[in-house]
């Protein structure tokens, strides 16, 4: 009995103040405690120190049961028993029995606490005080703003006349033999008490990344560095935390049962070693609970309550007794108080199962009890965190149409059945739902849609009819909401509607350059040159696609002639054909507000030639020497060769705008202007001052985004 006590004056100074780390723990075993043979924890249960080389926990076992086939023996459960549970009416409630019963209550319990009370005399309440007010702090650290203003319970218990306000921490109590007691008293925190060599840490456990919750382990350990403390150890390890998943999966054990897998796990694990009076002495103390926890989701996707099986574990060993282990299992229905922030209430369906050993007696009994409440009131807000998740729209679920949204073309006053149904997005489940909020878009009235709700069950789609307008109206359709026991699905992902318009690009532009004219001192001539008037245009089919938006390509054509003056010699710019217009990606947003086009266009490179022209009579002999270098031969001297003309009048005015991300080569058009004339959508035209140098050019550019489905002489789309 005395030993209970040990570990749960220790634990005091052990319950972290938050989860926030989990600590690289030395072993925490006596040397007659062998984790090779039965006693190391599963795997599952413990997770590997983050850094290696450092020793792994060891816990106590968390064995199958006490016969061969795992079968545990129930025991009845009296009303008295659930008392512990079920007056837990708020925040403080709960924070209050967590602390009475893990502290001076649990201490000073039964023959063997009164005994212990009156050999500590003088000081028995002091210590009670301090024991449950360092609970009550730990506690309400972990437990957040809603326990904030919570009376402390141990400033209500009756205090000896000149007795401190305020004692030492107590870090351990230890039972030697003969059962006498040793108290050895913590200094300020953060601090090492004189004699001892102190280390600690704390450790993140890492959590599914598909949850929510944290978990920590917590580590101290005291070695004794003086002739007085030599051979002196203490130490202790903690894991406490647990998680609860995001997204409900289907239960196993009941067909179209829907529940939220979770886990948390409370371990705490002792032990000392004592050069008492030239004799070695080692003691081992473990209290560990494990809980797997089921969260059942009903139709509305809100949580209805969770189901917690716990495996409840006590060990105890040392000098001259070996190390032996109790086990029990419980069960326990609770619901957690959103209104209290995730607070246990409504217990029911406890079931506890016979400990396995004489080891566990009342108070250590009770003791387990206490802490298997602590895990129902930390598991709680995990699961009120998880419930918001699953209620984000499209987290979980995803709305399954057909025919699939934006695959059927528009047809006047055409009705089209359309087959819901939902579906989870990990296992592409189907799940039964309620799908509500049913209306048009991109506004109400904008065609017909019925029902207004309906439900999908397994084998039977919920069927919506939705009737076009007689005039399209750009992302026809409808929206609507769906929510199921597995999560919610809405608005984006939630919407369905006729095919898209296909568009068409109009590219028209024309650029004229005037030629320079001048006298020619070097040949003693004059010379025209340079002059052009270039018309270009392109239509280009688009579509959408889901990496680079709309793109597309068509046919450019070119048309340049010369506007050079006669002269003795002139270089005509002049040609036409045809090359290649691409549209490089973009968005197209009509409706809803703002409205909004931006295109990246690439025009192809129009080919015209320069050709050189100087009349025989007129050619001076330096010239006529330089066209034969270059190859031009006749009685009048020609000379053709690539030149300049409508792209390179476009492109150099726009050079340092030019985009080079690779498959999105081009220059990016925004800030269209919207048109709704007829079937066309915006227009944007540009006005530009291509001049350079003496050379007068001037460019107008004018692109069309037109609706390539719909007839010219149809109704003006609206938005």
């Amino acid at each position: 009995m005395i030993s209970a006590r040990v570990v749960l004056l220790l634990s005091v100074m052990l319950l972290p103040a938050g989860c926030g780390g989990e600590k690289h723990l030395p072993s925490s075993n006596p040397p007659e405690y062998d984790p090779t043979k039965v006693y190391t924890a599963p795997a599952t249960s413990v997770a590997k120190p983050a850094a290696p080389g450092l020793p792994p926990i060891r816990l106590p076992p968390l064995e199958p049961g006490p016969n061969e086939k795992g079968e545990w023996k129930k025991v009845p459960v009296g009303p008295q028993s659930l008392q512990l549970f079920n007056n837990v009416k708020s925040p403080c409630d709960a924070l209050t029995k967590m602390v009475q019963g893990l502290g001076s209550a649990q201490l000073f319990a039964g023959a063997d606490g009164q005994a212990f009370k009156k050999l500590l005399g003088a000081h028995a309440e002091s210590i009670a005080r301090s024991l449950d007010q360092q609970l009550f702090d730990n506690f309400k650290a972990q437990l957040g703003p809603t326990v904030a203003n919570c009376p402390s319970p141990a400033a209500s218990r009756e205090g000896h006349l000149g007795e401190p306000h305020s004692i030492p921490h107590l870090l351990l109590a230890t039972g030697p033999l003969h059962r006498s007691f040793q108290l050895a008293q913590a200094t300020s925190p953060g601090s090492e008490r004189e004699g001892y060599t102190v280390t600690k840490g704390s450790v993140n456990i890492p959590i599914p990344l598909d949850a929510v919750g944290k978990k920590s382990r917590e580590w101290r350990m005291e070695e004794g560095n003086t002739r007085q403390t030599a051979g002196d150890r203490k130490g202790f390890s903690l894991i406490n935390g647990g998680y609860a998943k995001k997204c409900p999966s289907p239960d196993p054990g009941e067909e179209g049962a829907y529940v939220v897998e979770g886990d948390y796990e409370f371990s705490l694990v002792v032990d000392q070693t004592t050069n008492y009076s030239n004799m070695i002495r080692t003691e081992y103390n473990a209290r560990s609970i494990h809980a797997t926890l089921k969260g059942r989701v009903d139709d509305d996707a809100k949580l209805q309550y969770i189901d917690l099986a716990a495996s409840l574990v006590i060990g105890t060993g040392g000098t001259n007794r070996p190390t032996s282990f109790a086990h029990q299992h419980q069960h326990v229905r609770f619901v957690p108080d959103r209104r209290a922030g995730g607070m246990p209430s409504q217990f029911s369906n406890w079931s506890v199962s016979e400990w396995d050993s004489a080891l566990a007696g009342t108070s250590q009994s009770d003791a387990m009890n206490t802490l298997l409440l602590a895990v129902t009131i930390f598991s709680g807000p995990f699961y009120l965190a998880a419930e918001v998740e699953w209620n984000k729209p499209n987290t979980c679920v995803e709305i399954v149409f057909n025919p699939p949204t934006k695959t059927k073309k528009f047809e006047p006053n055409a009705s089209t059945p359309v087959k819901t149904e939902l579906r989870t997005k990990q296992a592409q489940a189907l799940v039964p739902a309620k799908l509500k909020e049913v209306r048009e878009r991109p506004r109400e009235g904008n065609g017909r849609v019925s029902p207004r709700e309906d439900k999908s069950e397994i084998h039977r789609p919920a069927t919506f009819t939705y009737q076009a307008p007689a005039t399209k109206v750009q992302h026809s359709g409808f929206r609507l909401t769906a929510v199921s026991r597995a999560g919610v699905a809405e608005a984006k992902d939630g919407e369905w509607e006729l095919a898209p318009s296909a568009y068409i690009l109009e590219f028209k532009s024309h650029i004229i350059q005037e030629p320079m004219n001048f006298m020619n001192p070097q040949f003693g001539m004059q010379m025209s040159s340079n002059g052009f008037d270039a018309h270009v245009q392109a239509t280009v089919p688009l579509q959408h696609t889901e990496d680079r938006g709309w793109v597309g390509e068509g046919v450019m054509q070119y048309a340049t002639r010369t506007m050079t003056q006669p002269a003795q010699c002139e270089i005509r710019i002049q040609g036409t054909g045809k090359t290649t217009f691409h549209v490089n990606g973009g968005s197209i947003k009509l409706d809803p507000d703002p409205f909004s086009v931006n295109l990246t266009i690439l025009p192809g490179r129009s080919g015209e030639v320069a050709e050189t022209h100087c009349s025989t009579g007129n050619t001076p002999a330096k010239l006529k020497e330089l066209f034969a270098s270059q190859g031009v031969q006749g009685g009048e001297a020609q000379g053709v060769t690539e030149a300049g003309g409508w792209s390179s009048a476009f492109n150099i005015t726009r050079f340092r705008t030019f985009k080079w991300t690779p498959g999105k080569q081009g220059y990016e058009i925004g800030s269209w202007t919207p048109i709704w004339d007829a079937d066309v959508i915006a227009r944007k035209t540009m006005t530009v001052d291509c001049s350079i140098g003496l050379s007068t050019c001037r460019e107008e550019t004018t692109l069309t985004l037109r609706l390539a489905d719909e007839p010219t002489t149809a109704a003006s789309p609206s938005r």
